[in-house]
């Protein structure tokens, strides 16, 4: 490694890593005060709001990175600027790209390692703070269990090769709404599909509404005349609890799992695939917000008017802000149909990257 890489390296992580522990102290302090009502009214012990903030930091780490890059990209870069650094480096021959590029490279690490945290450690996480948060810290549990709750996109993998899908379940009724069921063979081949208009929890067991009854053949066609039958039992073992804990929640599946999520609902409905296709891009496309952030950051390092660096920093800011409202629009469309999945999850990245990179040829 150059000098210049070891320089360029050290400027940045320190920074870096001091802006992320800031962050996330602020983060929890900030979100502690949003429920101190509820530590006061119940006695939540000190325990269970550790253990909350110790599985819900992976979260908060992943928020707060592309903001820890911006400013330590405009901390270094406006701080060598202004000592004339840049322009000594430049005059002995080294371009400003050349100059960025262990910063670039950090960048592309923190991609990777964000995609790692967001694939293996964030649904595992998530489950668990969430659960901490609802039955511990908000008494949530409670709750729900006098007025109950409706939750949307139920999904649960039952037994004997059968996956069950409900577009709603009301706890409180023990009711599934609209509910599909695919039916596997031991190679995963799909072989049969029930719908209903909705499933109701009974002595007996579920009772179906409104079903109509599918065999599939190998390649996916229908076999036969559909059954339709207004009302019956269908022995599926899967109980109400079962669907009240498999709640459907991109953030608590690995890409994998959503993967063959989306493998095994290919039949549930073209909004709901086109829902999850665009989840399971943008599982690929959030990590390198990071790199971009930093493309987007570091020309405005080099602004050399009074008051330059706050000026930088505010206008990399307010385009790091148009960013962000870029990637939740294009998502918005995805999941509405107006854009392909993959358009609507790498559309912010690509043209803010372009951004980015224009403006640095342009400055440097």
């Amino acid at each position: 490694m150059k000098i210049i890489d070891k320089y360029m390296v050290k400027g940045f992580l320190l920074p870096f890593l001091w802006c992320i522990v800031m962050f996330e102290v602020m983060a929890i302090i900030i979100d502690i005060f949003s429920f101190i009502d509820y530590i006061v009214k119940y006695k939540i012990p000190a325990f269970s709001i550790f253990a909350f903030y110790v599985y819900y930091s992976p979260t908060i780490l992943l928020q707060v990175t592309p903001m820890a890059a911006l400013l330590s990209t405009i901390y270094v870069l406006s701080n060598l600027n202004k000592n004339n650094e840049i322009t000594a480096m430049r005059a002995s021959g080294v371009s400003f790209w050349r100059i960025l590029m262990p910063i670039l490279l950090i960048g592309l690490v923190v991609s990777i390692l964000t995609f790692l945290v967001n694939d293996r450690i964030i649904p595992v996480s998530s489950k668990i703070s969430n659960t901490i948060r609802k039955e511990e810290l908000e008494k949530e549990s409670k709750k729900y269990a006098q007025q109950g709750r409706l939750i949307e996109n139920v999904a649960v993998y039952g037994v004997g090769n059968r996956i069950i899908f409900a577009r709603s379940y009301d706890t409180f009724k023990k009711e599934l709404g609209d509910v599909i069921i695919h039916q596997h063979d031991e190679t995963e081949s799909l072989i049969s599909k029930t719908t209903a208009q909705k499933a109701v929890w009974t002595d007996l067991g579920w009772r179906f509404y409104k079903v109509i009854m599918y065999n599939i053949d190998n390649s996916g066609k229908i076999l036969g005349e559909p059954k339709f039958i207004n009302e019956m039992i269908i022995p599926i073992k899967e109980k109400p609890a079962d669907f009240a804990a498999r709640e459907w929640c991109a953030d608590y599946m690995s890409y994998r799992e959503l993967e063959r999520y989306i493998r095994n609902f290919k039949g549930a409905g073209i909004k709901i695939v086109r829902s999850l296709t665009v989840d399971l891009n943008y599982k690929l496309a959030f990590p390198f917000i990071t790199l971009v952030i930093i493309l987007i950051g570091a020309p405005f390092a080099l602004v050399t008017t009074r008051g330059g660096v706050l000026l930088g920093l505010g206008m990399s800011i307010l385009i790091g802000l148009l960013y962000y409202a870029t990637i939740a629009m294009s998502l918005a469309f995805g999941k509405g149909g107006l854009l392909h999945p993959i358009a609507a999850t790498w559309l912010g990245n690509v043209s803010f990257a372009i951004l980015g990179v224009w403006l640095i040829n342009k400055r440097a």
